[in-house]
């Protein structure tokens, strides 16, 4: 009878043992959904971890690479790469997925079906269109400036009420009417999204330094040069996105 209340004791330890050294990351799997999976990783994080290829992304995680850095990752169809010295945070949706990019530059791709890949930056919101496939990248420049460059298809950017469709091969710097400070990360589409930050007001377009005057309706949003965005580097990046081989 001792015998068998002591064996009782021991799996009984032993089972608690397991429960308390079980990874802390095991516990925010179980909260969030699987989303996509790491393609290529160079020096790049989720969270304060470095990740390696094939690494499973959850939703609401926060991706981060170094200066020397870059992290691919792969949602179904859809492809976005953070460029060293960038961050963000990846939601699932039903419609594909939703980033929330807080530093840097995001490269985008999209099979053009009614799968999407959202990008939100400051109170900018970027959607590529459905009804092709789109191929661009998000800087943000500033809290109160994005660069948008649409290589491939077309992409709607949105600031406040004005919004612009983006077509293939031009690139626009978007001025924001506010810039965000965030108390707690929520998805953009959560419908408690805007109790979670504070608005600053950026300075009205026609006050910053150096910026030339521009037509009313088009007040927030300033043509540039596509041939200065991205450049050699940028080059390799695009065609691993594109690459049919790709993981």
């Amino acid at each position: 009878m001792k015998t068998t209340r002591f064996s009782v004791l021991i799996t009984c330890f032993v089972m608690a043992c397991a429960l308390v050294s079980a990874p802390a990351h095991s516990q925010a799997q179980a909260q969030s959904p699987a989303l996509g999976l790491v393609a290529k990783s160079s020096n790049g994080y989720i969270g304060n971890v470095v990740v390696t290829d094939g690494s499973t992304v959850y939703s609401g995680d926060h991706l981060k690479t170094p200066d020397n850095g870059s992290l691919l990752v792969r949602v179904g169809g859809l492809s976005l790469e953070l460029e060293a010295s960038s961050s963000a945070h990846i939601y699932g949706t039903v419609y594909g997925a939703i980033v929330e990019l807080n530093r840097g530059t995001v490269l985008y791709t999209t099979p053009g079906t009614q799968e999407n890949l959202v990008i939100v930056a400051s109170d900018i919101r970027v959607t590529p269109a459905l009804s092709v496939p789109d191929m661009g990248s998000v800087t943000l420049d500033d809290p109160c400036n994005i660069t948008v460059y649409s290589r491939r298809g077309q992409v709607n950017v949105q600031t406040g009420s004005e919004s612009r469709l983006i077509e293939e091969g031009k690139a626009y710097r978007v001025h924001a009417l506010n810039s965000i400070g965030y108390n707690k990360f929520l998805s953009p589409d959560a419908d408690d999204y805007h109790r979670y930050h504070e608005h600053r007001p950026c300075a009205p377009v026609e006050m910053v330094k150096g910026r030339p005057p521009v037509a009313p309706a088009q007040s927030h949003f300033l043509l540039v040069s596509a041939a200065l965005i991205g450049g050699a580097t940028a080059i390799g990046v695009w065609k691993a996105l594109e690459s049919p081989d790709r993981p």
